[in-house]
Order: structure tokens, then C-alpha cells, then sequence
């Protein structure tokens, strides 16, 4: 349920992966952007978007590479992370 709905003002995850989310003029200057980042946002945006990259989001980054290459789709490197994002707390 949480990975398919939306929860105002936060877009639902698969929104966001499948590319069918576009930011606002308010996300996008917060630092919002589609991508990988955008999801630890949705999800943990709170605790871990805003500040310095810390060892949970490497992991997940890494977990999200590994599975990209198994499946062999394209990672976006510069979209990986969400420490440049306001979270929506």
C-alpha cells in the first residue's frame, strides 16, 4: 500500500520510479527530483534527506545498484541520493 499511494504533498514511490511524477515549482525548489533519492524521501525523508549521507542510505544505494545490474536496467548516478532535498517533514 505505502509504495503505491500518494500521501499529500508526497508523490507514491512508484510514481516516482516509473516516471510518471513531475516535481512542483515548490519541489523543485526544495531540491526534489525524480529519481532514487526521491523515494528514500518518501519513505525516510525525515531522517535521512537534508543532512550528510550517512551508512543506511550507502547500503540502500548499494542494494539499488546491485539489483539495477541484475536486471540490467540504467542507474541515474546523479539522482542516487537525497542529501541536496528538503525533506517533507
Amino acid at each position: 500500500w505505502f509504495w503505491m499511494t500518494p500521501q499529500s504533498p508526497k508523490p507514491s514511490c512508484h510514481d516516482v520510479v516509473i516516471g510518471e511524477w513531475a516535481p512542483s515549482a515548490a519541489d523543485v525548489a526544495a531540491g526534489r527530483v525524480p529519481g532514487f533519492g526521491m523515494t528514500t524521501n518518501i519513505i525516510n525523508g525525515g531522517l535521512e534527506c537534508g543532512i550528510a549521507t550517512n551508512g543506511n542510505v550507502e547500503d540502500r544505494v548499494a542494494f539499488y545498484r546491485r539489483f539495477a545490474d541484475i536486471l540490467q536496467v540504467p542507474v541515474d548516478e546523479d539522482t542516487l541520493y537525497c542529501n541536496e532535498m528538503q525533506s517533507y517533514r
